[in-house]
Parts: C-alpha cells; sequence; structure tokens
C-alpha cells in the first residue's frame, strides 16, 4: 500500500450548514425574506457560516474545508465560499436529507485518505467566547490518539441554562482520554433539562470528531446500498470539479426506516465526549433560542471581535477534559 503523503495525514473540516434550521430575517436586511438561521447574522458583522469557516480555517489548510448547502439558499452562501473549491461543496435541495450530503462529504474524505482526523462542524450555532471552543477543537483532535472508538464528540458545560438543546448522557471511562455517552436526550423540558444537568449530562454540540475511515465505516453498515451511489457522485462531481449535487431523489429509494438508522449519537454511534466550559454555546435549535441569542447580540458589542482580543492560547487553562 501507497503511503500516505503529509498532506493527506492533516486535518479536513465539514461545515455543515444545510440543515434545515430555524429561520430568521436578517438583521437590516431591505426584504422580509427569512433564512435558516445559519444564512443570518443574528445583529452581528458576519453570518454564522461566515464564523463556522473562520472557525474550519483555524484547524484545517483551505484546500482540505468542505461545506454542505442548500440550493435554494445559494444567494446567501455562494458569495462566501469563494475559496472553497466546487468540488468540495455539497449541495442539497429543500427535500434532500442533511444526512445524504453529510455522508457524501464524509465519503469524499475517507476515498482519499481513511486515516485522516476529521471535524465536522455545524454552521447552526452560536459561540459566545470563539477562542475558548478553537483551543478545545485543538485539543481534542490531539486526544483522539487515545481514543479506541475512533470518534468524539465535543459537550457543552456553561453557566446559562442551555434553551431547547440535547444533552448527552455521560459517565467516566472505563479506560483511556474523555467521558464515556451512553445515550441522548432530545430537547427534554425545562425541569428535566435541569434535572440532568445536575445529573452530570451536558449538552451535545453537534461537532464530531474522528477518522474519515471511521465515520465512512458506519455509513457503510447502516446504508450499503446508497453508500455506492454516493460514492459514485462523489467521484465524478471530483472529475469535472464541479459541486456535487445530492438530489432527494436518492432518499425516495430508501424506506424511512433506513434513512433514520443512521444515526451520529450515541449508542447507535459509540463515541467519547470531551467537555468545554463556559463557550457560551447555542445550538439555535429553535425560534426560542434564536431569538434569545439575536438579543443577546444585539445589545452588545459584536463578540466576533473578541477573536483579536481574547487570551492567548498558551496562557490558557485546559479546556478539553
Amino acid at each position: 500500500m501507497a503511503r500516505e503523503t503529509e498532506p493527506e495525514r492533516s486535518h479536513w473540516c465539514i461545515v455543515v450548514a444545510d440543515d434545515h434550521a430555524p429561520e430568521w430575517v436578517p438583521y437590516g436586511a431591505l426584504e422580509l425574506r427569512s433564512v435558516p438561521v445559519q444564512y443570518g447574522c443574528l445583529g452581528g458583522s458576519a453570518t454564522l457560516l461566515h464564523r463556522a469557516l473562520h472557525r474550519a480555517a483555524a484547524i484545517a489548510p483551505s484546500s482540505q474545508i468542505l461545506v454542505t448547502a442548500l440550493e435554494e439558499y445559494r444567494d446567501r452562501w455562494e458569495p462566501i465560499l469563494w475559496c472553497v473549491r466546487p468540488e468540495k461543496c455539497f449541495i442539497g435541495n429543500k427535500c434532500t436529507s442533511p444526512l445524504l450530503t453529510l455522508a457524501a462529504a464524509i465519503l469524499s474524505i475517507a476515498r482519499l485518505s481513511p486515516s485522516s482526523m476529521v471535524t465536522i462542524l455545524p454552521a447552526r450555532c452560536y459561540v459566545g467566547h470563539e477562542w475558548i471552543l478553537r483551543r478545545a477543537l485543538r485539543q481534542a483532535a490531539s486526544e483522539m490518539m487515545h481514543v479506541a472508538e475512533g470518534s468524539a464528540m465535543l459537550g457543552m458545560l456553561d453557566i446559562d441554562e442551555g434553551v431547547d438543546e440535547d444533552y448527552l448522557m455521560i459517565t467516566r471511562a472505563g479506560t483511556g482520554r474523555g467521558l464515556a455517552a451512553n445515550g441522548i436526550a432530545r430537547r427534554p423540558t425545562a425541569w428535566v433539562a435541569r434535572h440532568l444537568r445536575r445529573q452530570g449530562a451536558v449538552v451535545s454540540s453537534g461537532i464530531m470528531i474522528g477518522r474519515a475511515g471511521v465515520f465512512a465505516a458506519h455509513i457503510s453498515k447502516h446504508w450499503p446500498g446508497i453508500n455506492q451511489s454516493l460514492t459514485t457522485r462523489v467521484a465524478m462531481a471530483g472529475a469535472a470539479q464541479r459541486e456535487c449535487d445530492i438530489s432527494s431523489i436518492l432518499q425516495h429509494r430508501m424506506p424511512g426506516s433506513v434513512l433514520k438508522s443512521l444515526q451520529w449519537h450515541p449508542p447507535a454511534f459509540p463515541q467519547r465526549v470531551f467537555t468545554v466550559c463556559d463557550s457560551g454555546w447555542s445550538g439555535l435549535k429553535s425560534p426560542h433560542a434564536v431569538a434569545r441569542i439575536a438579543e443577546i447580540m444585539m445589545n452588545r458589542n459584536d463578540p466576533y471581535e473578541s477573536l483579536l482580543s481574547g487570551p492567548t492560547l498558551q496562557n490558557t487553562e485546559s479546556i478539553a477534559l
């Protein structure tokens, strides 16, 4: 087997921007057209997608950043993705499951270098303290060398209660670094969420880090039929150096139970959890959560500027546990 070159061994990043997220009217927009929140600014100076791309560029070379996006909002994301090569853009439509576009992006990396490290970043999120999250991402990637499961997720632990978040049930790992995840509670009611927090649960960020081959094997296990179709589309797009269109027709051939069988949370997908403290995280999973963060952003200076004024990474304490 041929030895991998240094670029193939380096870090890749997938920015997920085709999530069917709560919609929002961009702050200052002249028209009243609402868009998925990741394409809006929420009162800040940059869209959430733009912020996610900067986050990705801090951990992976620009040539190894992939993006998933929705065709119907091309006017919102195309000007931002000028630095991303067309074949690294995976485009779905309003009926396409984000699981399909993410799977295609993962398979495109795995076919080149299954041992490469991949970070999956949701564009739909708010981060109050960017430098904390960036440091945690770097540290988690280095810790992955000691994770037997081959993948990990960042779990958020903040002073403020998360609004409409998913919670990971965690325990101490028997061996190795990080914590063990036993399951997930999806958007529990407020009193249940408070109870879970007292029991040690953390907010599921959706940020995953692992080997491309590990993610690809999980896709192949649950979608053996669609795996080949996606790989073919990825190869054709790469050869033509054009965007990879993922039509919803692909999922029409799949029973609903099969589509839902691919889960990226434990116990279906075993993974460790590294906790991140006080990053000011919000997954923006509901209009209530979006409105809350929009109000925060419009009542203070743009927190994105803190990237230039935050503590240096060398002088901070450990963030990921």
